[in-house]
């Protein structure tokens, strides 16, 4: 098991493996920060990995701007991962191709109804939907969406983030309707304390 694999446990079990209201749909988290940066795309990486390594075929990892922009390519039968790659282009990978030129901006932005459509649609195709978000100083993308998901979860940079900035970002997710699952704490430092420092080099 990797090391994320062990932090990420507690969260598949505890949450994410729970039974749900409507059984035959799967759930939808949506992921952000309070600030750019701290590793949301990450974090958003690393666990749909380690869902993934279980069941591949029943996990979605999507960038919200693939959300905003493109038609849904969908397959009953393969995993999921719908983001940008490093020249500027979307990653879509293992899925059916998209409409070439297809861009639902207008009607995502402009229409809660279509984009509850989309988020549902991704739920009736995969049992895990793991929405990778923009930070909300960057944008409030997050907040259209935050009460369409089950849950949100907020990324926080360990030794940087400061608690009035998640207490905001907090407020923001409950003011648009949502419901924050948790908080994941990202690029902790376990520092090795000096007396095995000094154990170590006596020895």
């Amino acid at each position: 098991m990797t090391s994320y694999g062990t932090v990420f446990q507690s969260l598949i079990y505890s949450i994410l493996q729970q039974p749900r209201a409507e059984s035959d749909k799967g759930i939808a988290l949506c992921f952000t920060s309070a600030q750019s940066g701290e590793g949301v795309t990450h974090v958003v990486r690393a666990l749909s990995n380690e869902l993934g390594s279980q069941a591949p075929e029943r996990v979605a990892r999507v960038d919200l701007a693939y959300l905003q922009t493109r038609a849904l390519p969908l397959s009953k039968t393969t995993a999921m991962v719908l983001s940008p790659k490093d020249d500027g282009t979307m990653e879509n990978e293992g899925v059916v191709s998209e409409t070439p030129g297809s861009d639902l901006s207008p009607n995502w932005h402009g229409s809660r109804k279509f984009r509850q459509e989309s988020i549902d649609k991704l739920r009736s195709h995969f049992d895990y939907v793991l929405i990778d978000c923009p930070s909300l100083k960057v944008s409030g993308d997050a907040l259209g969406i935050a009460p369409l998901v089950d849950g949100v979860f907020l990324v926080v940079e360990a030794n940087r983030t400061q608690a009035h900035q998640v207490l905001h970002a907090e407020r923001q997710i409950h003011g648009a309707g949502g419901a924050i699952y948790g908080h994941i704490l990202n690029k902790r430092k376990y520092f090795i304390p000096q007396w095995i420092y000094r154990w170590v080099s006596a020895n």
